[in-house]
């Protein structure tokens, strides 16, 4: 006998319900208990069979639960009594549909269950050995006393205010980063499951960590990362994404599992504000016990200098590159390429490297010029017309070397001219 319409779909939210009455007996056995939902349309069975799908990777959309309910005659009501009840929260935004993302109420403090890693800096030493014998409670005062008038003689230097703030939880209450205080700004995260790590990126960080699901399998930990002042934009964390990601793939405890993600258009000191900030989140995490464990702490910090298989191998002065030398003449500026037989190219050290990108550009031409003068990939060239280029570096096509080289579209693989094996320019590779 099919539900009637006070006990199906949304209707099902609005009817009177008792964890301890009218539940459906079987063989006689009292089924009632407090931690049963009393409910047409929910039996226990049901009932353990909708929180574990909702358990299996800390949220559900309806239509997953639909899935899970196949001989259910109104999985949707079922749903809405769990809602009713206080044992399932809707996260979705607006209206209800298939795609609507249930999970687990928490508790009313419900940013209990994510544990705050200590981004701090270390406390300022004793100054008693100097010769001011300032002691260390003084010496604080002084340091935190910033709205105090400096002395006309001295000048504050300004440093990053970057200082970032990182929450830890379990996959399974991924819904509690939703409801933290301080997340709902833009942000990354990390996901780590057994050996592998997934990076992303939220504009609302907090939301978009208790929507998705980017992992096959419930994450054991996830880390989110803001700034503590909120100062960061949405084009600084995308960039923090990307330059989280490399730090992440240079760890040898874990493997991500995600492609590289674009990075956005950003200032070379903006970046370096950046880096600093992601080396204080290193540093915390390998405090912690957590990421970043082999290795030097200086390693660490430092970071890579390249995102994986960027960097091509150290060729030795004399040698000539292995694949098809190509040159490309533009804007005044030359930058040669070797085409190698696995399709990838290999820019040339030496090569001439356009200072702005136009705006029609893709944020990774921006992101990579920033990226590689921090890292001295990159130098200006003496005459200050360009940057030239101190390292081989693998690209996976001609069109985004020239791209990368010109910082503009318009200088794809057909502008790229092969140069004859006995042209002098050729020889001149090896010196």
């Amino acid at each position: 006998m099919k539900a009637n319409a006070t006990s199906s779909g949304r209707m099902a939210a609005c009817n009177p319900h008792s964890p301890t009455s009218d539940l459906p007996a079987s063989g006689g056995t009292d089924l009632t208990h407090p931690g049963l939902i009393s409910h047409p349309m929910l039996t226990p069975s049901v009932q353990v069979q909708i929180l574990s799908a909702v358990d299996a990777t800390g949220s559900a959309s309806i239509s997953d639960i639909i899935a899970e309910l196949p001989s259910h005659d109104d999985p949707v009501s079922a749903v809405f009594a769990l809602v009713a009840a206080g044992a399932l929260v809707v996260l979705s935004e607006g209206i209800i549909d298939a795609h609507t993302i249930l999970a687990r109420r928490l508790p009313s403090d419900q940013s209990g269950d994510l544990v705050p890693v200590d981004a701090a800096p270390s406390p300022v030493p004793s100054r008693e050995c100097l010769e001011d014998k300032l002691a260390t409670a003084q010496w604080t005062d002084v340091v935190a006393d910033t709205d105090a008038e400096l002395p006309p003689e001295l000048v504050q230097v300004p440093a990053s205010s970057l200082q970032p703030r990182i929450l830890r939880g379990s996959g399974r209450h991924r819904a509690a980063f939703k409801y933290a205080p301080g997340l709902q700004q833009p942000g990354v995260y990390i996901q780590l499951c057994g050996d592998q790590a997934y990076i992303g990126y939220g504009s609302d960080v907090g939301f978009r960590i208790a929507m998705g699901k980017q992992m096959d399998a419930l994450p054991d930990t996830i880390l989110v990362i803001t700034d503590a002042s909120n100062g960061l934009t949405e084009e600084d964390g995308l960039a923090l994404e990307r330059i989280l990601w490399g730090y992440v793939s240079d760890d040898a405890d874990f493997t991500v599992v995600n492609k590289q993600p674009d990075g956005a258009p950003i200032s070379v000191d903006r970046y370096d504000q950046l880096v600093q900030f992601t080396a204080q989140v290193v540093l915390a995490l390998r405090r912690a016990g957590i990421m970043f464990l082999e290795g030097s702490v200086r390693q660490r910090l430092a970071g890579p200098r390249a995102e994986p298989d960027r960097l091509g191998a150290v060729r030795p002065f004399e040698s000539i590159p292995e694949g098809r030398v190509m040159e490309l003449n533009y804007r005044g500026l030359t930058a040669l390429a070797a085409e190698r037989d696995d399709g990838t190219w290999l820019l040339l050290r030496g090569s001439d490297v356009r200072i702005d990108t136009v705006k029609s550009a893709s944020a990774n031409a921006s992101f990579q010029r920033a990226a590689w003068l921090h890292s001295g990939l990159l130098e200006l060239a003496e005459d200050g017309s360009c940057y030239v280029l101190m390292r081989d570096m693998v690209f996976s096509s001609g069109s985004a070397v020239g791209h990368f080289v010109s910082g503009s579209k318009g200088f794809g693989l057909a502008c790229w001219q092969p140069i004859d094996p006995d042209d002098c320019e050729v020889d001149a590779l090896a010196l």
